[in-house]
């Protein structure tokens, strides 16, 4: 039965090494192509769980504490990429985040005392519980952090950030059962399962079309200036034909044709599921800026030229003031001037009031 066991815990131990190496390989990858920091901060953290693995399996006491700070610098790894991929799309980190955070070193504490008077044993609760404890809080602490760009990357991020906390959360009854033979296969297992749902999870993400840019080379692009557009229908039809085959981002009703190579959200107060890739509320106007902002801020990294449609004005009016509006788009436009974009807004002379026209198309110029 022991033998049996041991061979189980081989097997997994294999499969997990493999998993990291190869999570470690396709990030570093992906880094090297796009060069974001977190891509990279990802990729170290596998080298880190595979040295972990590598280590805690030998039999040498000293190796396995090598195994313990390996795995605490995997959590390390694990909460910066976090960070960096917040920075990276212009997030800043819910205030609810920061405030769940803020209870950590209590919660550790709490949690160090526990495992001292549930096993007695103070050399383990000042080496292998400490690791695992601070290992976890930092752990769940980059998984909240991720969630905060799931309007964005949708299940990739989703599955990520809730396997990252329950690998963190897995942490404490490791502590607490550690000592105990039972727990070695059960836990073992149960760590080896969400590291490899983690990996896929994690690859998943950075292989993303949002993550990482197509290596196609960009069409040229039409001339048009930086600053806003106010264009009439037909005018749009026209230019629409033009920027087919650019990454323009697109607020729009009508998708019954949506260029291939747009990113297009479709505005609508219904929350469709599965039908549309993408859908955002037309009272969400700080959500459309958000959005807005983080393509035109990528587009002027890279030195291209952003274009943003609004092809939704006169629906918008349904739903906002108008004076959120005017607001609406003047964020718009300086964003689009500061990154050096352009901003297209659709619209019909006669779909307004001529004062309200006039004031928008002043604001426009």
């Amino acid at each position: 039965m022991l033998d049996g066991i041991q061979a189980l815990l081989l097997v997994e131990a294999a499969l997990v090494l493999i998993a990291d190496a190869v999570a470690a390989t396709w990030i570093f990858r992906i880094y090297l192509r796009n060069r974001r920091k977190s891509a990279l901060a990802f990729s170290i953290a596998w080298v880190f769980d595979f040295l972990t693995i590598l280590f805690t399996m030998q039999q040498s006491v000293t190796i396995q504490l090598a195994g313990l700070l390996c795995l605490s610098t995997f959590a390390g790894f694990i909460f910066y990429g976090s960070v960096k991929f917040l920075e990276e799309e212009s997030i800043n980190a819910r205030h609810r985040t920061l405030t769940i955070l803020s209870v950590m070193p209590v919660a550790f504490m709490v949690y160090m005392l526990g495992v001292y008077f549930y096993t007695g044993d103070a050399s383990w609760t000042a080496t292998s519980a400490a690791a695992l404890g601070i290992s976890g809080v930092f752990v769940v602490a980059g998984g909240l952090l991720l969630m905060g760009v799931e309007e964005i990357y949708k299940s990739a991020i989703r599955y990520l950030s809730i396997s990252i906390l329950l690998f963190g959360v897995h942490l404490v009854p490791a502590a607490l059962f550690g000592l105990y033979s039972w727990y070695e296969a059960i836990g073992f297992t149960f760590s080896s399962i969400l590291i490899v749902f983690m990996v896929w999870a994690m690859v998943k993400l950075t292989s993303s079309k949002t993550f990482m840019p197509s290596k196609e080379t960009a069409p040229q692009q039409p001339d048009l200036k930086p600053g806003t557009l106010l264009v009439g229908i037909n005018e749009y039809k026209k230019l629409k034909e033009k920027l087919r085959d650019m990454p323009v981002l697109a607020f729009v009703r009508d998708v019954s044709d949506i260029p291939e190579g747009w990113e297009c959200y479709f505005v609508t107060t219904i929350p469709f599921q599965g039908t549309f890739k993408n859908t955002i509320n037309p009272t969400n106007l700080a959500r459309m800026t958000e959005i807005a902002y983080q393509y035109l801020e990528t587009f002027a990294k890279s030195g291209k030229h952003g274009i943003i449609v609004i092809d939704c004005f006169e629906y918008l009016t349904v739903y906002n003031s108008w004076d959120s509006l005017m607001k609406f788009i003047s964020k718009l436009r300086d964003f689009t001037i500061v990154n050096n974009g352009t901003l297209v807004v659709v619209l019909e002379k006669e779909s307004l009031e001529p004062r309200l026209y006039f004031q928008l198309r002043k604001l426009t110029e």
